[in-house]
């Protein structure tokens, strides 16, 4: 899932001028972008992604893992 993120970001922000655990608005990006990224996500795994999600997880790192919580399915579903 860290590859995935970081590659949405690479595509958004133009540049791979980060680390896993810059955040996001470090890097140059900024709200409207961050909306892109989870576009570009949601559309590669077929979830729902919040937008409060990447504000909550503004790292490639803390947002890989949140995605991860999301995308797989609870044992109790």
């Amino acid at each position: 899932m860290t590859e995935q993120v970081r590659d949405a970001w690479i595509e958004v922000l133009g540049h791979d001028d980060f680390d896993d655990d810059t955040p996001f608005l470090e890097a140059g990006g900024h709200s409207l972008k961050a909306t892109q990224v989870l576009i570009r996500l949601r559309r590669q795994l077929g979830i729902h992604l919040p937008n409060r999600l990447f504000f909550d997880h503004p790292t490639v790192s803390e947002l890989a893992a949140a995605v991860e919580r999301l995308a797989t399915p609870s044992p109790l579903a």
